[in-house]
């Protein structure tokens, strides 16, 4: 079975709402993290890993030699903070003031989904189970966007897969309760149902939305989720939502109705991100393929020279006789431009040499004026 189910309990706030999409985006390749962005995903499964190896040794899962393994090989990543451990030790306590003296407990126990959702199968971080009922908690470990138990599709999905792996061992269970803890924005949320209304919820709901995600047909709906989505940049359907904003004539802010006014804000924030990702999307592929937009041509975004040692060219500077209270302007040297004021026409950058660069530009995607001229003239 590959890596990633195509409807896995992650993106079941996608599917559930848009059925076409998965098969929609499994045409398209999956997107490369750039090297220079902070490994979001990375950090979260570090932190994952340590609470993991804590919360089993804890609970007499595993011996101290294998948690001190574990903890060497956590500390060894170059993404380790001491604060990423403590939002860790959080979680655990948290989940350890949970566990009853008759409850059992699972740590990232497999859970099997098909059932309802065609080959989708998960992986809770703790299940907490009494004789009457259980517990699903999911550790988040980002600092940025808060994530609540209402209504989440992930956790509920969580919830129905713990009960049919545990429903025959533990036949009294009727209740279910599943809990989101992020510790990095002191949120801990939760919610609650009883078992009948949550296997009604993925008999009559999920299993039905699955089959049609699973064959691509239903209709493409635009919303928040596409954030998330792969053909969020190229999707037909969200560039008409987005841009159902035309329908209000571009008319004056002043003559638009309060309830105008109203749709403007709210759509605002996901008009700006659609247009965020199409330039995103434009560009890596003009850089990944030379594949542009008629009327557009890839360039480099200008640089500022750059003095790459300021110790060393201060050094080299007041070896000129300049001065070192005018080569600085506390705590920072000053620019290229103000120094060559300091000596004879090019003068500076003869002497500091190679001690200077110009960085290479970032890729960017600007109007071609010529292509746009000769088109205005045919």
């Amino acid at each position: 079975m590959a890596s990633h189910a195509l409807l896995s309990p992650s993106s079941s706030h996608r599917w559930l709402v848009c059925t076409p999409a998965p098969r929609l985006e499994a045409t398209l390749p999956e997107p490369k993290r750039n090297p220079s962005a902070f490994d979001f995903s990375g950090e979260g499964t570090l932190c994952h890993s340590m609470s993991e190896a804590k919360l089993r040794f804890q609970l007499d899962q595993i011996s101290a030699d294998e948690f001190n393994i574990e903890m060497d090989l956590c500390k060894a990543n170059s993404l380790y903070s001491d604060e990423l451990e403590a939002a860790a030790d959080n979680y655990v306590v948290y989940v350890r003031s949970q566990i009853g003296s008759e409850d059992q407990v699972f740590i990232e126990q497999k859970l099997d989904l098909t059932e309802y959702v065609i080959e989708a199968f998960g992986s809770a971080d703790c299940v907490i189970i009494s004789p009457t009922s259980i517990r699903v908690l999911d550790l988040k470990a980002g600092r940025g966007v808060p994530v609540f138990a209402e209504s989440n599709s992930q956790l509920k999905l969580y919830a129905l897969g713990a009960y049919e792996k545990f429903k025959d061992q533990f036949p009294n269970i009727k209740n279910i309760t599943w809990t989101i803890v992020q510790p990095r924005l002191n949120s801990i949320s939760s919610e609650s149902t009883t078992i009948d209304k949550l296997v009604d919820w993925g008999k009559n709901f999920v299993a039905k939305k699955a089959k049609l995600a699973w064959v691509g047909t239903g209709q493409f709906v635009a919303g928040e989720h596409c954030g998330w989505c792969r053909a969020k940049s190229i999707c037909r359907e969200r560039a008409e939502y987005n841009t159902s904003l035309a329908k209000l004539e571009f008319r004056d802010p002043p003559l638009l109705s309060d309830d105008e006014l109203a749709e403007v804000l709210d759509k605002a924030q996901g008009l700006r991100s659609w247009a965020g990702d199409v330039e995103e999307f434009v560009l890596n592929r003009a850089v990944e393929t030379g594949e542009v937009p008629t009327g557009y041509k890839l360039a480099k975004s200008v640089t500022h020279r750059k003095v790459i040692d300021v110790m060393l060219a201060s050094e080299v500077l007041m070896s000129k006789g300049i001065p070192k209270n005018e080569i600085w302007e506390a705590p920072k040297m000053r620019s290229i431009a103000n120094l060559e004021k300091l000596a004879g026409k090019g003068q500076i950058v003869s002497w500091l040499g190679d001690l200077i660069q110009r960085p290479e530009g970032q890729p960017k995607l600007v109007r071609d004026s010529a292509n746009t001229a000769k088109d205005d003239f045919q």
